[in-house]
């Protein structure tokens, strides 16, 4: 970590610059960059300066951006404290609303004229992309959606508005209704969401 750390701040830096800087051999520096390019966390470039062999410097990678602490969720609970101040709790249903109602339309056009069951089907695997293990099971209410990894408990436990976002986006995509069933919030371990089936033709 030490070296991400030093390529962090420095940008681009030598094996032999990251040795003298941390106190090791370059030697043992060489190995560990080898292995950190091995895992795409640095990319090495040779750069030529006046005469003699070019220097092989080193940078990180876009991939390399994961290994250092992010704070998403203290800035989206920050953001949602201030949105609530400034408009009260509507204000939040408002925004929450028009996050479900943007998926819906970046998805929708893709499950058109498909019967429920599909449209269902392809909703909860794209709801499931984001890491949420969705999967979807009958019951005699309805077919239940469970989520059992929430991308967002942190948040949504201190403001369950969040929670909205998965039945309205089901909703607006099947067209019935959708109730909640189990919540984080209740101390269930899951969220899950029963979706009503259309009525049956008779």
């Amino acid at each position: 970590m030490e070296v991400l750390e030093l390529l962090r701040r420095k940008g681009r830096s030598s094996a032999e610059t990251i040795a003298t800087d941390l106190g090791i051999t370059p030697n043992a520096v060489r190995q560990h960059l080898t292995n950190l390019e091995r895992d795409g966390f640095v990319v090495s470039q040779p750069e030529k300066s006046g005469r003699g062999r070019p220097a092989l410097l080193f940078a990180l990678t876009e991939r390399a951006d994961s290994v250092f602490p992010k704070r998403y969720g203290q800035l989206a609970t920050m953001v949602l404290q201030e949105v609530q101040e400034m408009g009260g709790p509507e204000a939040l249903d408002e925004v929450f609303a028009r996050v479900a109602a943007r998926h819906a339309a970046a998805i929708e056009t893709d499950i058109e004229g498909l019967d429920f069951d599909e449209k269902l089907r392809r909703v909860v695997a794209w709801i499931g992309r984001a890491g949420t293990l969705a999967e979807q099971s009958e019951t005699a209410e309805g077919v239940k959606v469970t989520i059992h990894n929430c991308p967002f408990r942190n948040t949504a436990l201190k403001f369950p508005q969040v929670c909205t976002i998965t039945p309205q986006l089901i909703s607006r995509l099947v067209g019935t209704a959708v109730s909640q069933s189990d919540s984080i919030h209740r101390h269930d371990p899951y969220c899950s969401f029963v979706v009503q089936r259309p009525p049956v033709d008779r």
